[in-house]
């Protein structure tokens, strides 16, 4: 479980968007990340953190969208290799 939560925190600490205004490779990028974060237990002990989360997620998908195409393509390629290193370490986040 606590391997999911510090998984999750480093992939809300790469993000840095409106699904509207992402890229292919970012909006690729954040539904992997969103659905990892639904993933986590739901319940009492973790839903703070778990909510902090989500809104550190949205903020970041705020500011990517702010930036240009090219950029976006690179930091969302970038985290995209990021979570294939995490998922071949750890089969169970796939």
């Amino acid at each position: 479980m606590m391997k999911k939560f510090l998984v999750s925190a480093v992939l809300l600490s790469l993000s840095s968007a409106a699904m509207a205004d992402l890229s292919d490779s970012c909006k690729t990028y954040f539904e992997k990340v969103d659905k990892l974060v639904e993933s986590l237990p739901k319940d009492a002990a973790t839903k703070q953190q778990t909510d902090m989360m989500k809104q550190n997620l949205e903020a970041g998908k705020k500011q990517v969208a702010a930036m240009s195409s090219s950029d976006q393509e690179t930091g969302c390629k970038q985290g995209l290799e990021a979570l294939k290193q995490l998922e071949s370490l750890y089969p169970a986040l796939k």
